[in-house]
């Protein structure tokens, strides 16, 4: 699979629309793309933004203390 429309983003995390939002506004999680009238996402964008979360979200980088 190489896009995810936004029923099978919000799945595949296990997320709901607002939290997706949330991401979008404060975390830079990827914006959706646009075809048509329809939004997607990059599965290779939403694994590079995951990768670099801290742990918690299933990314590789260590969670920085303040």
């Amino acid at each position: 699979m190489i896009i995810f429309n936004k029923a099978q983003l919000l799945e595949e995390l296990d997320i709901a629309e607002n939290t997706l939002r949330a991401l979008i506004e404060q975390r830079g999680f990827p914006h959706p793309r646009k075809m048509g009238a329809k939004l997607f996402w990059l599965v290779a964008e939403v694994v590079e933004w995951l990768q670099g979360c801290p742990r918690a979200w299933g990314g590789s980088r260590e969670l920085q203390k303040e």
